[in-house]
């Protein structure tokens, strides 16, 4: 049996040198990881912030409507 385990941190730094210290601590943490699970990767990259969606997006049922920019095609039930 082949299992994974995955442990995912957001976080909010005000500048690369708050960044590198949350690297580093948690780089600490993946050693004793390392330690026990020798196969355990490390992982630490920077996420864009996604723009929150305006109002009026959302289709009547709240479903996003869809936008074609290759030329109009047909709806299909």
């Amino acid at each position: 049996m082949r299992l994974r385990a995955s442990i995912t941190v957001d976080i909010d730094a005000a500048d690369y040198v708050e960044a590198a210290a949350h690297q580093r601590r948690l780089q600490e943490l993946y050693e004793a990881v390392a330690a026990a699970y020798p196969g355990a990767e490390f992982q630490f990259r920077e996420r864009r912030v996604r723009a929150a969606r305006r109002a009026g997006e959302a289709g009547s049922e709240g479903v996003t409507q869809l936008k074609h920019y290759t030329g109009k095609l047909n709806r299909y039930a």
